[in-house]
């Protein structure tokens, strides 16, 4: 199951003059998870070594980006990777690597190419976290998850990458064909407005207001998450 939210919208405001300054990369009120689980790999962060480890065993890589304070990371490893079923899927298949987004650990990536953590986190395009890559023998990314992703969904993807059906399935075929029931409706919300809709903004078409488009779909557990959570905020 999927939810893409496109959220088009122009903030402004004005900082306190006494607001202290926050350094990049600070997180204030969000969830800490200290130790991440024993069973990754040690690595010394030389990821064709790594993968070239993997490979001899069968495995993929896996490299999981994080950062201090991501209250998503920290769910997925107090309840994915808590999981006895995943844990066992993982240590089989794979050799899950931790990255850290703003860490200064030198690695070299699977080309040769050295990085900090961080400096490779910008190379890689990983603009929130958790965001998971998964490597193939070859040093090909595969699949990149960007995102928080469910107990089930996170078992079908491990079973996508490590029985290697990338080479005749794409990834979002694969999941919509796991799908049990495709039919049902969508969340409705008072604000939703009724259709024939205007997503035009231009001088001749001017907006009075923020516009915000949801994309979703029916029977989809994360969207019934957002609208059960975020939606009933006032």
């Amino acid at each position: 199951m999927r939810i893409l939210f496109l959220i088009v919208s122009l903030l402004f405001f004005q900082p306190s003059l006494a607001a202290p300054e926050v350094k990049e990369g600070d997180y204030f009120g969000a969830k800490v998870v200290d130790v991440l689980p024993d069973w990754f790999k040690t690595t010394f962060m030389d990821f064709s070594e790594d993968l070239e480890e993997a490979t001899d065993e069968n495995k993929h890589v896996m490299i999981y980006f994080h950062q201090n304070g991501c209250p998503y990371c920290a769910k997925l490893v107090e309840d994915n990777f808590s999981d006895e079923a995943i844990i066992a899927k993982l240590q089989k298949d794979f050799d899950v690597i931790e990255t850290n987004m703003w860490g200064d650990r030198d690695l070299v990536d699977w080309t040769g190419k050295e990085f900090s953590e961080k400096e490779f986190s910008a190379f890689m395009k990983v603009q929130f976290t958790p965001t998971i890559l998964f490597l193939n023998s070859k040093g090909k990314i595969v699949l990149r998850l960007n995102g928080y992703q469910s107990i089930d969904k996170m078992h079908a993807t491990l079973d996508y990458i490590s029985k290697k059906t990338y080479f005749n399935q794409s990834y979002a075929s694969y999941i919509n064909s796991l799908k049990k029931d495709k039919s049902g409706t969508l969340n409705a919300h008072p604000i939703f407005e009724s259709g024939p809709h205007m997503l035009s903004r231009s001088e001749r078409f001017p907006a009075h207001n923020y516009l915000a488009v949801f994309f979703e779909e029916p029977n989809c557990p994360e969207c019934d998450v957002f609208h059960q959570t975020l939606m009933q905020l006032d």
